[in-house]
């Protein structure tokens, strides 16, 4: 588990932390003309320039101690604070080099964001397997043998009889089923839970899970589970399809908040406000949207847009910032969530950025 809050807490005097992205091993070479060229930037820096050297160096070092294989991955490096952490990415991420006070932590977040913890339950009427999502990696956490047998027909009451004791089975069958949800509910964190395979077991598994897993089921689905490509397109269609929902769902209610003078605030100027006092409980920003923000090495103030001197004390040592990251820093500090999403129509006109308010 990444902690992005224990990155947002660090700090480095000047421009001294390297973050660094890449796709895969090849990609550290398709990064040295950026590189040359940010050294080239800090020449007139002598201290900035022996915090970037001495920060590529120590993330060299470590890759040449452990290669980094195929896999995509994300390193932070300060040498003025001793400090160097690289973690293995689960999915794909673009080549990035980041220069800054503190770790560049904005695409983690998204991360974490569009590939959320979710559980899905493949449910068969003799076979039953639950699986965590992580990073869109499924991974199998439990598997639940039944023995319900098929509908038959026998006649009289005989029949009644076999109905009753394969109805028990079948309850029986689903609640060791929603047994195994509540083991993994106390363990692990997910918000959504998509049902897929037999609509017969699927109906029944609901009827006997508590509220407080039932309300996490978003989406189910008849599938047939011997086409395991089936049952993967189906889940992850599910799951997109009910992140895109609950995306559009906050912009509402943000909306609705905003428009008659409730909790909520539109624009950089203003979430950033809310946001340096802890007052941001969500915060929505378009993906691709690039908010320009400034800080000052006097005062270290920071603001929305790109003045030329400090709104707070005048200096003109200031030097620019992506807002959007900064905004996720003082978020994750706080516990409030942000939630990147495509482009909404209003929320662009507004500045791409929007929040919901504690208080």
């Amino acid at each position: 588990m990444i902690d992005i809050r224990h990155l947002a807490e660090m700090n480095g005097p000047e421009r001294a932390f390297v973050s660094l992205y890449l796709s895969g091993a090849e990609a550290l070479p398709r990064l040295g003309q950026r590189i040359r060229k940010v050294r080239a930037m800090l020449s007139d820096n002598p201290v900035e320039l022996e915090h970037f050297d001495e920060n590529m160096k120590l993330i060299q070092a470590s890759f040449d101690r452990h290669a980094p294989g195929a896999d995509a991955l994300c390193a932070f490096a300060c040498w003025a604070n001793d400090y160097l952490q690289v973690i293995r990415l689960e999915r794909s991420v673009p080549d990035l080099l980041w220069v800054d006070s503190s770790p560049y932590i904005r695409p983690l977040a998204e991360l974490r964001d569009e590939y959320e913890n979710f559980v899905v339950v493949a449910a068969s009427n003799t076979d039953t397997r639950v699986y965590v999502v992580t990073s869109a990696k499924p991974d199998e956490e439990a598997r639940v043998r039944g023995d319900v047998k098929n509908h038959v027909k026998v006649g009289g009451w005989s029949q009644k009889r076999y109905a009753r004791r394969r109805d028990k089975e079948l309850h029986h069958y689903a609640r060791e089923i929603a047994d195994v949800l509540s083991d993994l509910a106390a363990r692990e964190s997910f918000d959504r839970i998509l049902l897929v395979g037999s609509r017969e077991t699927i109906a029944e598994i609901k009827s006997v899970l508590p509220d407080s897993l039932l309300e996490r089921v978003v989406g189910e689905k008849n599938v047939d589970l011997h086409r395991e490509e089936a049952v993967w397109q189906e889940a992850f269609g599910m799951y997109f399809e009910e992140e895109r929902a609950s995306e559009q769902a906050l912009w509402e209610q943000i909306k609705g908040e905003y428009l008659r003078g409730g909790r909520a605030v539109a624009g950089p100027d203003d979430v950033l406000k809310a946001a340096a006092v802890g007052r941001v409980d969500r915060m929505i920003v378009t993906r691709d949207a690039k908010i320009p923000g400034l800080r000052c090495r006097t005062c270290e103030n920071l603001t929305a847009g790109a003045p030329e001197t400090c709104s707070v004390c005048g200096s003109g040592d200031v030097f620019k910032e992506d807002l959007i990251n900064e905004l996720v820093e003082l978020l994750a500090l706080s516990s409030a969530e942000t939630e990147f999403v495509d482009p909404i129509p209003g929320l662009s006109e507004i500045g791409h950025i929007a929040a919901l308010l504690r208080y």
